[in-house]
């Protein structure tokens, strides 16, 4: 029974910020590694380069001064326009349209747009327009649906490393933390 009184003494005696810091590191290591995750899994699944899916993510991390730190993920599951996965290029192909004329294809990256072509919109932005079969609106922007697979991957990558990795974290920070407390001390 010494030793445990030695201890909680000790512990008491200890920085009150010291546990909090811990935790709010473990939980903005555990978040940084599930955008790092879910980045590369969006990107593998829909063929768009990793750069532009991580550009959608935005980090607040968690702070100490909070009783419960929690960090927050803001991700824009918007659909990401066609016209920003590169530069474009136009070739012309040898099939023949239903009409008897050849098509043109627009490439850009990895992916082949039939019917497109690139235009400057009344909003002053360009964007990738491809022609649909509608008669009263012939085009429509192209874009990439990213919405789903964000949605899923997050709050798969999420409940996954909570539970895996936050101990392990958790306590690799309190072992930092105290180890930077006793530092100053001695």
């Amino acid at each position: 029974m010494q030793g445990l009184k030695q201890a909680l003494n000790n512990l008491h005696e200890l920085d009150r910020q010291l546990v909090p810091r811990a935790l709010a590191q473990a939980v903005n290591r555990v978040t940084r590694r599930v955008i790092t995750r879910c980045t590369r899994e969006v990107a593998k699944e829909t063929s768009v380069p990793q750069k532009l899916v991580r550009q959608r993510v935005r980090l607040r991390p968690a702070t100490p001064g909070h009783a419960d730190p929690t960090a927050r993920l803001v991700v824009n599951r918007g659909d990401l326009p066609a016209i920003s996965l590169g530069t474009a290029r136009l070739q012309l192909s040898r099939r023949k349209t239903v009409a008897g004329r050849h098509g043109s294809v627009l490439k850009i990256g990895r992916f082949t747009f039939r019917n497109a072509f690139i235009q400057q919109l009344a909003n002053s932005r360009w964007h990738v327009l491809q022609r649909t079969g509608r008669s009263r609106y012939p085009v429509q922007v192209v874009k990439i649906p990213l919405s789903g697979p964000l949605t899923e991957s997050y709050q798969k990558q999420s409940r996954q490393l909570l539970e895996t990795d936050m101990q392990a974290e958790l306590a690799a920070a309190l072992r930092q933390q105290l180890r930077l407390y006793l530092r100053r001390r001695v």
